[in-house]
């Protein structure tokens, strides 16, 4: 009995010393300005038998692009999502490798806590990766491309934010414009690519190619 009063007191001395983690207080008192970080598999994370199916406005070429294997820890942000173009025939894989948030997966919709890579190559040959992603996206945010200059025309930008984008005849909601001045995947060009939550990528403009590639059918599966 004695030793159990010993040890009780110094288990309620521990845990009132014990400090809440700084983003968790944080978040409790300004839940609004939070975010379940996880929700960054919305835009890129997809069961196999989705497909995107785009098409170039200049020329009419199509390009279909389907999901060939994907996984995802529902516990954190981890996830891969590997799809195949029939254009280029060429393997692209988005992907997460962690984030700067506490163990709730809960971040400040103020910082950039994730941020998705992306990478291109097939078998024998491998092309690039880089980041393409940045969540929690908000317009002016950005990060250095890696292996880039440290300069502010070398990097990826979230570069608008629309709460309805048009697109012939679909509407997609909450979509996010990427800009890129150097894209490694895409043989070093400016790009822009457009991202609306549980659709993927809509569109994407290849600036030097002279290319707009929008979405004109898909299947999402989830």
């Amino acid at each position: 009995m004695k030793k159990l009063l010993i040890i009780f007191p110094l288990v309620l001395l521990f845990c009132a010393c014990k400090k809440k983690d700084p983003i968790s207080t944080f978040c409790d008192e300004n839940p609004d300005d939070c975010v379940d970080v996880r929700e960054v598999k919305d835009y890129f994370y997809f069961e196999v038998g989705s497909y995107w199916v785009y098409e170039e406005e200049n020329t009419g070429m199509r390009d279909s692009v389907y999901v060939t294997e994907t996984n995802s820890d529902p516990e954190t942000v981890i996830f891969s999502t590997r799809l195949f173009s029939t254009y280029d025939e060429y393997f692209y894989r988005y992907y997460t490798t962690g984030a700067g948030y506490d163990v709730d997966n809960i971040a400040k919709k103020s910082d950039i806590s994730t941020r998705v890579h992306r990478s291109k190559g097939k078998p024998g040959e491998y092309i690039a990766t880089d980041p393409c992603f940045l969540f929690y996206p908000t317009v002016g945010s950005w990060t250095y491309n890696y292996g880039g200059s440290k300069t502010t025309e070398d990097t990826l930008i979230v570069a608008n934010l629309f709460k309805e984008y048009n697109l012939k005849t679909f509407v997609f909601s909450d979509v996010v414009c990427m800009r890129k001045r150097y894209t490694a995947i895409e043989n070093l060009q400016p790009t822009l690519h457009y991202y609306s939550p549980n659709i993927g990528l809509i569109r994407k403009e290849l600036i030097d190619s002279n290319q707009i590639w929008n979405l004109v059918d898909y299947k999402i599966v989830k």
